[in-house]
């Protein structure tokens, strides 16, 4: 079993699943699809949970949804597993950071250029206040575009349910 990351790691999320992946629920009926004559037990049951599912889907996407959020928000709240790295010139800063349609749990952005900082490597910025409080502050801002669009989708959600 990987390691569990209490800021991206959720429960509703894995089973929706996302647009990169199949949701758990659908790879739970289709590993029936591939018996040639099931019972008509197993049919019915079967029948049942996709009936189940269909009930109860819109609900499961919107706790999903909820907890996206939520792992969003604690990310943006704690944050404190910045890394820096360099490329072309370009000083990056990325920390974890869960999106339901990306497959890498981070979150990255471009901090400043490396010439800015008098050439000072990735550790040293690591250790320079200024430069962290830039990094931080440009984290949070983009972290807080990707919640508020999620909090507006979760409100289409609810208004469209109700």
């Amino acid at each position: 079993m990987g390691r569990f990351n209490k800021t991206i790691d959720g429960v509703f999320v894995d089973i929706v699943g996302g647009e990169t992946q199949i949701s758990s629920m659908e790879k739970f009926i289709n590993y029936g699809k591939d018996i040639k004559t099931p019972s008509k037990e197993l049919s019915r049951y079967s029948k049942q949970y996709q009936n189940q599912i269909k009930k109860f889907g819109p609900e499961i996407e919107k706790m999903a949804k909820l907890e996206e959020i939520i792992m969003q928000l604690r990310a943006k709240d704690d944050i404190k597993e910045i890394k820096l790295s360099l490329v072309r010139d370009y000083i990056y800063a990325r920390c974890p950071f869960y999106r339901m349609d990306k497959t890498a749990k981070d979150i990255r952005v471009i901090v400043d250029k490396s010439e800015f900082w008098d050439n000072q490597s990735v550790e040293e910025l690591l250790e320079n206040p200024e430069f962290m409080m830039k990094a931080v502050t440009k984290l949070t801002k983009s972290m807080e575009l990707e919640i508020n669009n999620n909090i507006e989708m979760y409100k289409k959600m609810e208004s469209f349910n109700k």
